[in-house]
This record gives structure tokens, C-alpha cells and sequence, in this order.
């Protein structure tokens, strides 16, 4: 505790550190100053795959979620906490997608809407929700492997993601949808 002058509210914020990736020494195919790393899906794309039992990025970032929305910055992200900072973004756009969706059924009917959507941007296109981290594709080869795999991402991320929003009765989670105002560095949307 802190004396009541300062506050503890102020003090804890200062404290909370920010989750970074554990995957960011992993090797693979480098696009846009990431990396391909392997995920666990049975959904096609350049990623490869990886065992049920090991953690990927996208464990990491339905796990760090409700610890790093809170945070304004993300200080010198490696290639692995990119993809991070981009589906923690994404993460927060599904909540606030979903938010007016009372039930489990609907709710996979409108997020497998938003995760097959192809035409989102990447980085060096307009818009990009994350422009200064990423570095733009150097041919359109990059651009392709970067688009897919991101579309993998988000395909597997709203699969998983789905069962924690819910509970086993079908109705919202109430401590995940508690952060459907906040948004990671101020970005409201990854598309």
C-alpha cells in the first residue's frame, strides 16, 4: 500500500509490467520484421505447424490479453511480441464486435464472419493498425505470405477465443466482455 496522498490505483498501474511473447527467439520465414511461427491449427497457411501441447502465439495472446489492453505502450517489441501487439489489437475488436451478441450460436455466426474476412490491411497499405512497428512487405510475394498467415491467425484466434467469450451455457463471459471499452495503445480496430 501507498499513503493515501499518492493512491494505490496510480502506484499499481506503474508496476504492472507489460507481457511480452516468449517465442521471440524462434527461427522462421521473416515478413515485415516478424516472423512465421508455428501455430496449432488445422487451418491451412504458411505457418507450420506445431504440437497440442506447446504454447503458441496464440495461447499468448489470449492469456496476456486482459493484462496487456491496459497498457498504453509496448517498449522495444521483438519480432514474436508484433504478432502479440497485432492480435491483442484484434482481440479487442472481436469483444466490441461481439458485445450485443448474448449467445454462443450467434456469436460464432458473426465472428467466423469477421475472421474470414480477406481484405484487411497489412503493413505499407493505408490504415494499418500498427504502421511504425511493422516494416512494409519488400515484394508482393511477402505481402501474400504476411496477409495469409495474419488470416490464419485471426481464423484460429476467433476459434479458441470463442470458448472463453462464452460460458458452457452459451451466455457472455461477463470477466472478458468487462474489457470490451479498453483498447491496446489507443488502436481500436486491426483491420
Amino acid at each position: 500500500y501507498t499513503s493515501r496522498t499518492t493512491g494505490w490505483k496510480k502506484n499499481l498501474r506503474l508496476t504492472m509490467p507489460i507481457r511480452k511473447s516468449s517465442l521471440n527467439d524462434t527461427k522462421g520465414q521473416m515478413v515485415c520484421k516478424t516472423v512465421v511461427l508455428p501455430v496449432k491449427t488445422k487451418i491451412r497457411g504458411p505457418a507450420p505447424s506445431c504440437p497440442s501441447e506447446t504454447v503458441d502465439i496464440v495461447d499468448e495472446a489470449i492469456k496476456y490479453f486482459r493484462c496487456n489492453v491496459l497498457h498504453k505502450t509496448f517498449p522495444q517489441p521483438g519480432p514474436a511480441d508484433l504478432t502479440l501487439c497485432y492480435l491483442t489489437i484484434y482481440i479487442g475488436e472481436i469483444l466490441r464486435f461481439l458485445k450485443s451478441v448474448q449467445t454462443k450460436v450467434e456469436a460464432k455466426k458473426k465472428i467466423t464472419q469477421l475472421s474470414h474476412e480477406t481484405n484487411f490491411t497489412i503493413p505499407g497499405e493505408d490504415n494499418f493498425c500498427l504502421p511504425g512497428f511493422f516494416g512494409a512487405p519488400a515484394k508482393r510475394s511477402d505481402a501474400d505470405i504476411f496477409r495469409s498467415y495474419y488470416r490464419q491467425l485471426r481464423e484460429e484466434l476467433a476459434e479458441r477465443l470463442l470458448k472463453e467469450l462464452y460460458t458452457d451455457k452459451g451466455d457472455q463471459n461477463k470477466w472478458w466482455f468487462q474489457f470490451h471499452k479498453k483498447s491496446f495503445m489507443g488502436i481500436d480496430k486491426a483491420t
